[in-house]
């Protein structure tokens, strides 16, 4: 026998023996009633040093001691404890555990002149939490398998009653509503209602530098990938925050700083594995505390006190649904780090024949990877990358990653639900069109921003914008729009041809014409922001306009990972719809030929986007964001001798802070030196007009009140959150409001034919409002929310009459 092969012998022989000393069980813990399986239950053997924990799905595997032949402890705190004997796994593979009678708050309180023995522990994890955060590491990476199925609840035996009484009726004599009650039966045994699994690839450099690309993804009856499931979905990609971020909104973390003046804790149970004690503690918001709190269980490790698993859910009573997350960590290459992530989603009211609707979604984090070498430059704004790979790459990535193989069930999903669904396929391009707001054709695309436009001026505007994709090429872009006024009766129409060099660094050229109106005073204010918001209800009752005709030639680049530079210069040609003259050169004019250079720069810490089908997709960013454009007039092509300077600045800030509540700052300012139409001054930012609240505006200045060439204003808004009453019907969260701002005219001698009035003075206004007055059920799913707010204007510029300073407001608000 060669030395190879005998080594390859005494391996295997070394193997056979341990595997005959080193015994080992595996199997499933489940609920004894909902069969559905129970995550971070505790397996522990009756020497109290040897254990385990299931994970995500319930799944559990222990090594027995050779020689051990005692019992095992099956525990998890909101369950019975149960024993059984360890020859109990050579018979059956699961192991079922009763639900305790009494909840998870229902906590037992004993001597109050001695420390309640979960403070300390409690006090520790808060101590080392930085030190286990995945935020404070230098960089990461891993693959995660990610599950996402909605079902129906587990019949009641009243729903199986029932059921089994129309299925023993005559057949003939049933009702509508009794057939789909059997057929709504029948699907769930075989099927759910969705199912869908993604593998992504995450990384990430710390503070904010992250990507996460589509590996692999499959969906029941659908084949977009906007269906696809990341880890961060639903929760937090760990629980060392501060606020836990859960449908959106902000609840206070038990682990952190001041908890125990809010939080109540209790020791439950202590397990073990393998030389590590696991101190199990059941947490709840205090009684007669008003904050966004949380209730569950928190499993803290002896091995540097890092959270070994958690499970959270809302402590709110009157959610409409129910958001239950469970996380758990190991130690990978010496650091704690998240490995599983579980969300549970019960909408209790939305009800199909007794049985409510189950969201769940799993993430498996594979392949990870602790301070890898990755390079910045490699990282963009595109955070998610959503391109399908080729069909049978697919199948072998979603083979490979699984964490188990999928059951009868699940597997009975993609079956039954694609034939279900095989008619309503052109329903993927609906989802995809709205999350674009393009609907795609060919290699082209209608733009859905362009469908119509609402204001005074044109009262309804009609029109069209086609534009080509990423089929007919990924780096040009041709396309132009065309709409029409009904008020006005005038056409208005444009197109452009755009470049993109590199779209990782934002790096393009727009070359692009237009003959349109804009509104007087705001062609130069900064859209920061890329969603629409409430200064759309400003738009509806705008109602000054000028007609512009344009030439633009604009150069767009990323300078910096945070900071966005551009750089343009266009030809104008304006024209007032309105009687009104300008005094300029010893000549009066009413027609504007004004030639523009300019830089834009723009600082948003963290902005994110998903390409879809290579279509970038705002996603949201993180505050403060600055904007700084300087505009020179310059006698170039045939303008005029305009020869003015425009400096423009907004910044937003918000706050959100520890303990509930948010404060948001808005500062605009401009300034303009020299001579310049009516137009291209600043109006004052007025919205009283409209009946509704909207953000970053004067809400009892008129919106051309007032007319500047200098200005600073400043709107600062702040929410202390929920009230006095949390009811279903009402929630109502304090909002305070103060807004100030001071503007200067110069050169108004020119203007003529319209009056113009500064707010030299300052001008200041100040409000009081409640929002989610009343709160209205959506679909059982939700609430509406609608409330109010008051403001009284003050100062130089108040009214005369005292009632003419009060301007009320309606808010709408939606939240889970």
């Amino acid at each position: 026998m060669s030395v190879r092969c005998f080594l390859f012998a005494l391996i295997a022989f070394f193997s056979i023996e341990f595997s005959f000393a080193q015994n080992r069980i595996q199997g499933t813990v489940i609920d004894s009633i909902s069969r559905q399986p129970i995550a971070f239950a505790y397996i522990v053997l009756n020497d109290n040093r040897t254990g385990t924990s299931t994970e995500v799905e319930g799944n559990f595997s222990l090594t027995i001691p050779q020689g051990y032949t005692g019992s095992v402890i099956i525990s998890h705190v909101s369950y019975k404890r149960r024993v059984v004997p360890l020859s109990y796994f050579s018979t059956y593979t699961s192991i079922a555990l009763v639900p305790e009678a009494t909840s998870l708050g229902e906590f037992v309180v004993t001597d109050k002149r001695a420390e309640n023995p979960a403070y300390r522990i409690i006090r520790q994890a808060v101590a080392h939490r930085k030190e286990h955060d995945p935020d404070h590491l230098k960089s990461y990476e891993y693959v995660s398998y990610n599950k996402f199925l909605a079902t129906l609840s587990t019949p009641s035996k009243s729903t199986d009653s029932t059921l089994k009484k129309i299925k023993a009726s005559d057949s003939a004599k049933m009702k509508k509503s009794q057939k789909r009650f059997l057929f709504l039966d029948s699907i769930s045994k075989k099927s759910h209602f969705f199912l869908s699994e993604s593998v992504t690839e995450k990384q990430k450099i710390n503070p904010d530098k992250e990507k996460e690309k589509l590996l692999a993804l499959q969906v029941s009856g659908y084949r977009s990938p906007l269906f696809t499931n990341v880890a961060t979905d639903y929760q937090p990609f760990s629980f060392y925050k501060d606020n836990i971020s859960l449908l959106g909104k902000d609840f206070i973390n038990p682990v952190s700083r001041g908890t125990f003046s809010r939080y109540d804790f209790f020791l439950s149970d202590t397990a073990y594995q393998d030389q590590d004690t696991i101190y199990i503690i059941k947490y709840q918001p205090k009684a007669k505390t008003f904050f966004n709190g949380l209730k569950g269980m928190l499993s803290i490790s002896t091995d540097e006190f890092a959270i070994k698993n958690v499970i959270a859910t809302s402590a709110d009573t009157l959610a409409l649904t129910r958001i239950r997350i469970q996380q758990n960590y190991d130690k990978v290459n010496g650091t704690w780090f998240p490995v599983q992530l579980n969300t549970d989603l019960d909408f209790y009211n939305y009800k199909l024949y007794d049985r409510y609707v189950i969201v769940q979604h799993r993430s498996f984090l594979k392949d990870i990877k602790i301070d890898p070498p990755l390079k910045r430059s490699s990282f963009g704004d595109v955070k998610v990358e959503l391109t399908l790979p080729p069909s049978k790459e697919n199948k072998l990535i979603l083979d490979r990653f699984r964490n188990n193989p999928l059951d009868t069930k699940e597997a009975n999903t993609y079956k039954t639900v694609d034939s279900l669904t095989r008619k309503i396929r052109w329903l993927d391009y609906v989802f995809e069109s709205v999350a674009t707001q393009a609907v795609p054709f060919s290699i082209f695309e209608f733009n859905l921003n362009k469908l119509s436009k609402l204001n005074r001026y044109e009262r309804f505007r009609i029109g069209a914008g086609i534009y080509t994709n990423n089929r007919f090429s990924k780096w040009l872009r041709v396309g132009g729009y065309a709409g029409y006024g009904y008020r006005d009766k005038q056409w208005k129409y444009g197109g452009e041809v755009r470049f993109n060099f590199n779209q990782n660094k934002d790096f393009y050229f727009q070359a692009s014409y237009a003959k349109d109106i804009y509104e007087t005073g705001s062609s130069h204010y900064n859209r920061e922001g890329q969603l629409p918001g409430t200064e759309n209800l400003r738009m509806w009752v705008s109602s000054q306009y000028d007609k512009i005709e344009f030439y633009k030639g604009e150069l767009g680049y990323r300078l910096m990972p945070d900071v966005h530079v551009a750089a343009f210069v266009s030809r104008n040609e304006i024209i007032p719809t309105y009687a009104y003259k300008m005094f300029f050169n010893n000549d009066s004019i009413n027609r504007f030929l004004i030639a523009e250079t300019g830089l834009t720069f723009r600082y948003v810490h963290d902005e994110s986007y998903m390409s879809l089908r290579g279509k970038k997709v705002f996603l949201g960013q993180r505050f403060p964001v600055f904007t700084l454009s300087v505009v020179k007039a310059a006698p170039l092509f045939d303008a005029q001798n305009f020869n003015y300077t425009r400096l423009d600045f907004t910044a937003k800030i918000r706050i959100n802070h520890r303990y509930g509540g948010r404060t948001k700052f808005f500062l605009s300012a401009g300034w303009l030196n020299g001579i310049a139409p009516y137009g291209k001054l600043y109006n004052g930012r007025g919205a009283s007009l409209t009946n509704y609240f909207v953000d970053d505006y004067f809400q009892t200045m008129g919106l051309y009140e007032f007319t500047v060439s200098q200005y600073a204003s400043v709107f600062i808004n702040h929410n202390l959150g929920n009230i006095l009453i949390n009811k279903k019907y009402s929630k109502p969260e304090l909002v305070l409001y103060h807004n100030m701002g001071i503007g200067q005219l110069e050169n108004a001698s020119a203007h003529s034919g319209i009056i113009l009035q500064p707010f030299d003075q300052g001008f200041y206004e100040s409000g009081i409002g409640l929002n989610n007055i009343f709160r209205g059920n959506y679909f059982n799913v939700a609430y509406w929310g609608i409330g109010g707010a008051v403001f009284y204007r003050y100062g130089p510029y108040q009214f005369a009459k005292q009632e003419n300073n009060i301007f009320a407001k309606l808010t709408i608000s939606f939240s889970f």
